[in-house]
């Protein structure tokens, strides 16, 4: 029985890892875009897990029998299923020998991702980047920490278990704190914010360039929301959202009320995938005073977006019927509202929803649209604020003129 399990594993991931490289070569745009979408980093996923993962259990294992012959040995009995395989070596003496041909496929791995790294030095392209820094941070983890608690469990490879089985208690609190430096490194530069930083070089230049900028800003106007709330987008846009928390904590703290705050709180729970805080932010976003028109539609539209990701189609059939109230143009509002009605068996109405949305033109293509146009939005919040300056400066003085 555990064989057929393994196979369909097997199948599985031969499945996926076709359908990967198919979506890869369908939509080669992401071999030549300059900004990755979050759609782009997710293919950036599957092609590791599903591509290069593969490769990288092949290279173990062909490693380990390798050394099993340099070693004077044999392997009894091997298998290879994409995702996991299974190796024996035979005619090997115990002790040290064994566990440095078992340790062998795990040192090839490391070598690989320390190999990889240096290629980023030449500065590929973003999505190529992208899966070579995917890759080496997957090798790493899945060496470094995935292997040895699964194999606890029984499921991992087996080099854990000769490892333990070989060698006295001494050998085995030696290798198992160097062990656990490695990992405590590892886990430490992982959140490591000049790490992303220089990775967002590689594969986010643009977000980059557009966040320097940004910065010079706010260092000579650091009181001003408008920046503040920009920087805040441009850290989570680059990977760096603990950065863009704290200057939410800082919007927050000072203006809980402002239109900046209710939507950069609205975005980056959206991009944690808070739904509940997202919806509410953003219909409090979009009831904030002088949004209206266009701009509280796509509010509302983005706000039925989070509930529908939160499981509450009611609220977002509700959300999305009020955002087309204020803009019949509205396009996430309308697949919000079209999704539902899929969901729900109502494939005519359906239809003719999508036909409303292609008689107005249009093209239904959300690239960058979910859950709203973030840089379009800004603009139309910032000019809204600008226009409620110059009244209340009106106001100033009107209530005290000039003598």
């Amino acid at each position: 029985m555990k064989d057929v399990y393994l196979w369909c594993l097997t199948g599985m991931g031969a499945y996926l890892a076709l359908n990967t490289l198919w979506r890869l070569w369908a939509d080669r745009r992401h071999l030549t875009r300059e900004d990755l979408t979050d759609e782009d980093r997710t293919l950036a996923w599957r092609l590791v897990l599903f591509v290069v993962f593969p490769l990288v259990n092949l290279l173990d294992l062909r490693t380990t029998v390798v050394a099993a012959q340099l070693a004077g040995g044999d392997v009894a009995k091997w298998t290879y299923g994409l995702l996991w395989y299974q190796v024996v070596p035979a005619n090997i003496e115990p002790g040290s020998t064994l566990a440095v041909v078992a340790a062998s496929g795990a040192v090839a791995q490391m070598a690989l991702a320390l190999f990889l790294l240096p290629t980023l030095a030449f500065r590929p392209h973003p999505f190529f980047a992208t899966v070579i820094g995917y890759s080496c941070l997957f090798i790493f983890g899945l060496t470094i920490i995935l292997d040895p608690l699964v194999s606890l469990a029984g499921l991992g490879s087996c080099r854990w278990q000769l490892a333990y089985c070989q060698g006295g208690v001494g050998e085995h609190l030696g290798f198992a704190g160097a062990h656990l430096i490695i990992a405590a490194l590892y886990v430490a530069l992982l959140p490591s914010q000049r790490i992303r930083l220089w990775f967002a070089h590689l594969s986010r230049p643009n977000a980059v360039q557009a966040l320097k900028k940004a910065l010079s800003q706010w260092r000579l106007y650091p009181d001003s929301a408008r920046l503040a709330c920009r920087l805040a987008l441009l850290y989570e846009c680059t990977g760096l959202k603990r950065r863009a928390l704290r200057h939410l904590r800082l919007l927050e703290a000072h203006l809980p009320d402002s239109t900046y705050t209710l939507f950069l709180k609205a975005i980056l729970s959206y991009r944690a995938g808070k739904y509940r805080q997202a919806e509410e932010a953003f219909v409090r976003s979009a009831d904030s005073p002088g949004v209206e028109g266009v701009l509280r539609a796509a509010l509302l539209g983005a706000a039925a977006c989070s509930a529908f990701a939160a499981g509450s189609e009611p609220a977002a059939l509700n959300l999305a019927a009020r955002a087309l109230e204020f803009d019949q143009s509205c396009l996430v509002a309308r697949m919000v509202k079209v999704d539902i009605l899929l969901k729900q068996r109502k494939r005519q109405e359906a239809g003719q929803e999508i036909l409303s949305a292609l008689r107005l033109g249009l093209t239904l293509n959300l690239d960058n649209r979910v859950p709203i146009e973030t840089d379009w939005a800004m603009a139309e919040i910032e000019s809204i604020e600008k226009e409620s300056g110059r009244q209340r400066q009106s106001a100033l003085y009107a209530d005290h003129p000039a003598r």
